[in-house]
């Protein structure tokens, strides 16, 4: 046994009218939540972030590019003159025994000319002033020459390649001239002069000033 109601037409319809009024109606309206003033200022935040981010990336990038430039330009200056010394000395090798004389026949020259200069003209002192002090000077002045030669390594080594043909011409003149049975005892001989001359000269200055 079923029931059913029937409304009559006229209550159907002011229903049916009811609601879609309240759909279409435009003075409901959702509440405004701003949506479009707080993405503005999410997306000024993350600008000014990701610009601050950028900046300080670029300003490091920059740094870090500059740094192996000064340093390979260091290495690069410093490989430049080691690379001369080197084919200074390659090229004065090839002389043999007479480059090698040639080299330290200027040696001797710098050490005596520049211990003299030091010891009498840029550190000049009284005489008698003991021998343990005279000592201690005249290992300070040696100290100085020492420095002094490895700046001007470079010089005398140039100096020394082109003196090494007029040295190469006297060494064989030496050799006929005492009677040396070959080049290299004439050498010898030479390199015993100028370091007994050179020791000669440093004792009698230290003593003399003791």
């Amino acid at each position: 046994m079923t029931c059913s109601v029937a409304f009559p037409i006229p209550v159907l319809r002011p229903l049916v009218c009811n609601k879609f009024l309240y759909l279409s109606n435009p003075c409901i309206s959702l509440p405004k939540l701003g949506y479009s003033s707080l993405n503005q200022n999410r997306f000024r935040r993350l600008s000014s972030i990701d610009g601050n981010n950028t900046g300080s990336g670029l300003s490091d990038a920059d740094s870090f590019s500059s740094r192996p430039e000064d340093s390979s330009g260091n290495s690069d200056s410093g490989q430049g003159g080691a690379a001369t010394s080197n084919e200074t000395l390659k090229k004065l090798r090839r002389y043999g025994i007479a480059g090698l004389l040639s080299y330290g026949l200027l040696n001797t020259a710098y050490y005596l000319t520049t211990f003299l200069f030091v010891w009498f003209y840029v550190a000049p002192t009284p005489g008698r002033m003991g021998y343990l002090a005279a000592a201690q000077r005249f290992l300070k002045i040696m100290a100085m020459v020492w420095a002094g030669s490895q700046v001007t390594k470079l010089i005398r080594a140039g100096g020394a390649l082109a003196l090494a043909p007029f040295v190469d011409r006297g060494l064989s003149w030496f050799t006929i001239k005492f009677h040396f049975e070959s080049q290299g005892k004439a050498f010898a001989a030479i390199v015993g002069v100028c370091f007994g001359l050179a020791l000669v000269l440093f004792f009698a200055v230290t003593l003399l000033w003791a």
